[in-house]
């Protein structure tokens, strides 16, 4: 028992002193989003790009997309470009067909809280919990579809509370290795 309490002081009691429900660079799934802010059911099959509960927005974010040579887009998923600019500062692009003046893009610049949460592929099922952000600038941009008719999106720039520790950073900017499997 003793043990457990001491690890949980160590790795939660500072992030949950000031009130804070999520500790940085721990794995949330969307589900375990909707339990932690009290949601009353569970709205994570539609928790994609951003989704609002309450005063808090939370932006979810895949940092590497998949490519296939033939195809635009990998299973009509458009490669935005989500990157690190350093450890303070994330460019994030909204979901095709929200520009900035859209309901969507509202809810990210209304809200009182945003979160960051970045998986490094489609493949991991739960995001590492980055943290607080601030809006920084917004800017429109437009991208074509899956069906190749251009759209609007915003592109958005936000601060980071605390700065992405060097090994996480590190690992979402590493490349991925696909390991064939070439066996007759």
């Amino acid at each position: 028992v003793s043990v457990g309490l001491k690890r949980y002081e160590e790795k939660y009691a500072n992030t949950n002193s000031k009130g804070e429900l999520f500790s940085l660079y721990e794995k949330y799934s969307r589900r375990d989003v909707c339990l932690l802010m009290n949601k009353g059911k569970d709205i994570s099959s539609t928790m994609y790009g951003m989704s609002r509960i309450g005063e808090d927005t939370f932006i979810f974010v895949t940092y590497h997309k998949e490519s296939v040579d033939d195809k635009e887009y990998v299973d009509g998923k458009p490669d935005y470009a989500d990157s690190f600019e350093n450890n303070m500062i994330f460019n994030w692009d909204t979901q095709i067909g929200n520009g900035v003046g859209g309901e969507y893009v509202k809810k990210v610049l209304t809200a009182k809280r945003r979160h960051l949460l970045v998986q490094k592929s489609g493949v991991e099922q739960n995001f590492y919990y980055i943290g607080l952000v601030d809006v920084v600038d917004v800017k429109p941009a437009k991208k074509k579809n899956n069906s190749g008719i251009i759209k609007d999106l915003a592109k958005i720039k936000m601060k980071l509370h605390h700065p992405v520790r060097d090994d996480l950073l590190k690992y979402f900017e590493s490349s991925i290795v696909v390991i064939e499997d070439n066996a007759v």
